[in-house]
């Protein structure tokens, strides 16, 4: 039986947070949602380390790159290792976020690819 495992959703939209922590859930890991970059860093700041991270760029407060800048600064942070899929309608994300992400998951998501990447990070 795999580890569940616990895995951090930033965005501003309801309806995708709701989406991602039922499929999340279905597969048997646990989900904190934050609604930006500064919700997210508060939830970290208290010895949470997720294995993994969905990050959506457009939020109000602190966006996805403000966050991602944030938390990958610092090198020898256990922050910093945590793989991040980028979440976002933008298609065209260019160099901006390249060094920050392992990963993209496009909105509006297939179900079958959101698995996908869950298994990639989440099952090792």
């Amino acid at each position: 039986m795999k580890k569940s495992k616990k895995i951090l959703i930033i965005d501003d939209d309801p309806e995708v947070q709701v989406a991602l922590k039922k499929v999340l859930e279905i597969l048997g890991h646990k989900s904190l949602c934050a609604k930006d970059g500064s919700a997210a860093l508060e939830i970290l700041s208290h010895d949470i380390k997720p294995a993994l991270i969905f990050c959506d760029l457009m939020m109000p407060s602190m966006n996805g790159l403000e966050f991602l800048t944030k938390i990958k600064s610092d090198k020898d942070s256990e922050l910093a290792s945590i793989p991040i899929v980028i979440l976002s309608a933008e298609k065209d994300l260019g160099k901006q976020v390249t060094p920050f992400h392992v990963d993209y998951l496009s909105k509006a998501f297939k179900i079958d690819d959101l698995i996908g990447i869950v298994n990639r990070y989440c099952n090792h």
